[in-house]
C-alpha cells in the first residue's frame, strides 16, 4: 500500500463529506417549489439515478484500477480526443468548485459576515482549498473522516423541530404527477453531487472492486437518507404557504429555535455547515488540480493548486446579485447532470465496446 492510498473506511467518508454541501439549505425549497409535496418521492428517485451512475463509474474505474478518469480518457478515446475531453473534465469540476464558492458567499454574506466584502468571503476559502489539496489523498481522507461525526449535531438541531411539525402537511401523496417528481429528481441529484470524485479517487483506494463499490453505494445511501430526513421534517415543519417564500427553509426553522444558553441555532448549524462545504470544495478543487496536471503534464498536482484555487477565485466573484449566481447554478447544474450522471455511462460503453482495459485486470 502506497502512502497515498486509502482504506474503504477513508473512501466511505470522503465520499459522505463530499456529497453533503451547499445545497442541504437550498433542497426542501427547490424541490417543493416544483414537486409539492412530492418532493421527497423526487429526491428518493434522485438516489435511484445515482445509484445507475455510480456503477457506472465503479465499472469504468475497474477496467483502470490504478487510473483517474484523466488516464482513462486518452486510452479509450484516443491522445487528441481524449486530451479535449481531459480539458472539458477538468473545466467541469473546476467550475463545480466555482458555484461552490460562489453559493457559499450567498449564504454566509446573507446570515453571518454582513458587511465583509464577499472577495474576502471568497478568498479565505479557496486559500484553504489550496492549502489542503497540496496534502496526499489519504491525508484529506484522515481529515474528512475526522470531521464527520459533526453531521450529528446538524441532525441533532434539525431533530428539535420534531417538538413543533404536523404531519398533515406532508399529504396529499403524488398530487403533481410522475412527470413533476422526475423533473424535480433533477435538482436533487444537483444537490447530491459529490459521488463523481470516485473516478479519481477510486484510483487511490486500496482492495478489492466489489468492496469499493459497496463502500461508494452505502455512502450515497446515507446521504440521501440525511437529505430525506432533512427535506420532510422541513415540510412538515411548513405550512404549504410558508415554505414557498423561504429560499433557505432549514435556517429559518432553526432560526425559530432558542435556549438558555444559545440564541442563535441557525449560527452554530452554519458553524458546522461551513466544514461540510469546505470538505466539498476542497474534494472538487483536488479532483480539477489532478486534470489540470495531466494536462499540462506536472509531475506532482500540489504544482497545480495555487494556480487553479486563484482560478476558481477569481471566477467565483464576478457575479454580485443572487439572480446571475442562480443563472450559474442553472448552467452548471445541467452540466453536472451531463458528465458527472449521464457521460461516465457512455465512457464505460465505449470502452466496453473498444475492448478498452487495463493490462493485467480481469472482469470482476
Amino acid at each position: 500500500m502506497s502512502s497515498h492510498s486509502i482504506t474503504h473506511r477513508q473512501l466511505f467518508f470522503l465520499i459522505i463529506q463530499s456529497q453533503i454541501g451547499v445545497g442541504v439549505l437550498s433542497l426542501p425549497y427547490s424541490l417543493f417549489s416544483k414537486a409539492k409535496t412530492d418532493g421527497w418521492i423526487a429526491l428518493l428517485l434522485a438516489g435511484i439515478f445515482i445509484q445507475c451512475s455510480i456503477l457506472a463509474i465503479w465499472k469504468l474505474c475497474d477496467r483502470f484500477p490504478r487510473s483517474t478518469i484523466f488516464d482513462i480518457l486518452p486510452k479509450i478515446m484516443g491522445k487528441h480526443l481524449g486530451f479535449v475531453f481531459n480539458f472539458i473534465y477538468t473545466m467541469h469540476f473546476a467550475f463545480i468548485s466555482i458555484l461552490i464558492l460562489a453559493l457559499y458567499n450567498n449564504v454566509v454574506g446573507k446570515w453571518i459576515l454582513f458587511d465583509t466584502p464577499h472577495w474576502v468571503i471568497i478568498f479565505i476559502m479557496a486559500f484553504t482549498g489550496a492549502y489542503f489539496i497540496t496534502s496526499t489523498p489519504r491525508e484529506m481522507a484522515r481529515f474528512f473522516t475526522i470531521v464527520t461525526p459533526l453531521l450529528l449535531i446538524l441532525l441533532g438541531l434539525i431533530l428539535y423541530a420534531y417538538t413543533d411539525v404536523h404531519l398533515l402537511y406532508i399529504f396529499p401523496v403524488g398530487e403533481v404527477g410522475l412527470s413533476s417528481i422526475i423533473n424535480s429528481s433533477s435538482d436533487a441529484m444537483v444537490s447530491l453531487l459529490g459521488f463523481d470524485v470516485a473516478l479519481v479517487f477510486l484510483a487511490y483506494t486500496s482492495g478489492v472492486p466489489n468492496k469499493k463499490l459497496k463502500v461508494i453505494s452505502f455512502a450515497s445511501l446515507c446521504v440521501t437518507l440525511i437529505y430525506f430526513f432533512i427535506v420532510v421534517t422541513t415540510f412538515i415543519f411548513f405550512n404549504p404557504l410558508e415554505i414557498v417564500i423561504v429560499p433557505e427553509p432549514v435556517l429559518y426553522m432553526l432560526k425559530a429555535f432558542s435556549f438558555t444558553v444559545i440564541e442563535r441555532t441557525d449560527l452554530v448549524f452554519l458553524s458546522v455547515w461551513i466544514i461540510s462545504v469546505a470538505t466539498s470544495f476542497i474534494s472538487y478543487l483536488f479532483v480539477a488540480s489532478k486534470g489540470v496536471q495531466t494536462l499540462f503534464k506536472l509531475k506532482k498536482h500540489e504544482s497545480a493548486a495555487p494556480f487553479i484555487a486563484l482560478f476558481c477565485f477569481l471566477i467565483a466573484i464576478i457575479p454580485n446579485e443572487k439572480l446571475e449566481i442562480l443563472t450559474w447554478n442553472k448552467y452548471i447544474s445541467i452540466t453536472s447532470l451531463l458528465f458527472s450522471g449521464i457521460a461516465p455511462i457512455f465512457l464505460l460503453l465505449i470502452a466496453v465496446i473498444r475492448k478498452k482495459r487495463e493490462k493485467g485486470t480481469a472482469s470482476s
